[in-house]
């Protein structure tokens, strides 16, 4: 389910939005309920023992369900949170190694990762939150790569240097590769549809206990209602790692332009 308008409005908001609706759904659905069949039925001890069995097998597989889903969806945000910050890392050698070549191949060399550095953070970053893998970057990259492959390294120890970049280099795209295929990640489809209508049938249950203080029912129905609606909220604010306010950030790319770049000569 792609409700991509839960990134662009405030997190508050969203939690507003969604914890609010299913409270919502639960209690205006036992007041339907108990103007309908409540005041027929008329309070029976039995008959909620009857309700609690059947809802006990529910409660317990939609539990399991969610936590399944909460701890996955956390899972992925923190994999991929680790896959950019080896990918910072990765760069910050291959400056480096860069920074070990004879000029003026080390002045360009450096040059051209220090500009891909700064597109990273000011424009790829927020073309990722809005779901958009960048393109322009694939140029920088290759512009880099021509670059560093027309080097002729002249020596043993330029050889051995001119080796371990490319390595680095190499190891840097890989990285660069799984962040962006992380950007459009998320749960399938049918795991929302499954988590979401679980939730309100576990919501629609406590409909059909009869109790003789209205106002109890009523507040642990808000209760349940409310909570699910939390676990809802967040496994929807984690779901796709690089949108929203709750997403891997360019701090690390940010860290590596400023403790190795930016005074750089």
């Amino acid at each position: 389910m792609t409700f991509y308008w839960i990134y662009e409005v405030p997190t508050f908001l969203t939690f507003v939005i969604i914890a609010g609706a299913f409270t919502v759904y639960g209690v205006a659905g036992l007041r339907i309920i108990k103007k309908m069949f409540h005041k027929k039925l008329g309070y029976d001890a039995g008959r909620n023992d009857q309700v609690t069995s059947f809802m006990s097998v529910l409660v317990v597989s939609y539990g399991i369900t969610l936590g399944l889903v909460a701890v996955s969806t956390w899972e992925n945000l923190s994999q991929v949170q680790e896959k950019v910050s080896k990918e910072a890392s990765s760069l910050a050698a291959l400056y480096r190694d860069v920074s070990s070549f004879p000029e003026p191949n080390k002045s360009t060399l450096q040059g051209l990762l220090k500009k891909y550095t700064r597109y990273t953070i000011d424009q790829a970053w927020p073309q990722q939150r809005q779901g958009i893998v960048p393109e322009p970057g694939i140029a920088m990259i290759i512009e880099f790569q021509d670059t560093l492959y027309a080097f002729q390294p002249s020596g043993k120890n330029q050889e051995i240097l001119f080796g371990e970049t490319l390595r680095t280099y190499n190891d840097y795209v890989n990285m660069r590769r799984m962040r962006l295929l992380s950007i459009d990640g998320g749960l399938p489809p049918i795991i929302w549809v499954a988590t979401v209508l679980g939730g309100l049938l576990t919501i629609s249950f406590l409909w059909f206990f009869v109790m003789q203080e209205f106002w109890l029912q009523s507040l642990l129905t808000t209760l349940v209602s409310f909570s699910i609606g939390v676990m809802i909220f967040l496994i929807a604010i984690m779901d796709h790692p690089f949108r929203g306010k709750i997403s891997v950030s360019p701090d690390g790319f940010e860290m590596v332009y400023d403790h190795f770049m930016k005074d750089a000569n």
